[in-house]
């Protein structure tokens, strides 16, 4: 048994199956399980929002610039949410318990953290969960249209 709830999150944050090599942070399965926990969650009343986020860093960026974006916009978050490194220097965030006046905070904090470090233009898409939604890729594709809308109007918050 683990001795404490701080190294159990420890624990399965660091395991080398759900873990990014070049950041360190979630991956990509790692976001699917946790996402499709809090999906289903946010059908019984738990809400949550889905914040990507765009640093202008990509593919050939190289790990530790990676890297320390990803502990800048980890520091920043609350324990209860998961940072994800999802590649072509793209973070996703799930914000439990966080609603859309929430998530802008959120992402004005993270702005605010990788300003300086980012390489290009810092965009944002956010997606509240909603109780309509009955298919988990739909809210995903919601953010993913506003993060793609706020990158082309040259960086800042969208909201799907």
């Amino acid at each position: 048994m683990l001795g404490s709830d701080a190294h159990a999150r420890d624990y399965a944050r660091s395991h080398p199956a759900l873990t990014d090599a070049e950041t360190g942070l979630a991956n990509r399965l790692h976001f699917e399980l946790v996402y499709n926990y809090m999906f289903e969650a946010g059908h019984r009343g738990m809400p949550f929002t889905v914040m990507l986020v765009s640093v202008g860093a990509g593919d050939g960026a190289p790990a530790a610039e990676l890297r320390a974006l990803g502990q800048a916009i980890e520091k920043v978050t609350r324990n209860a949410d998961l940072v994800c490194h999802v590649g072509s220097g793209r973070y996703a965030v799930l914000l439990l318990g966080t609603n859309l006046q929430g998530a802008r905070i959120a992402a004005d904090r993270v702005e605010s953290s990788v300003t300086g470090l980012a390489t290009g233009v810092i965009s944002f898409g956010l997606a509240v969960y909603r109780v309509e939604l009955k298919d988990s890729q739909k809210l995903l594709e919601e953010a993913d249209r506003a993060l793609l809308a706020a990158e082309a109007g040259g960086g800042g918050v969208e909201f799907g």
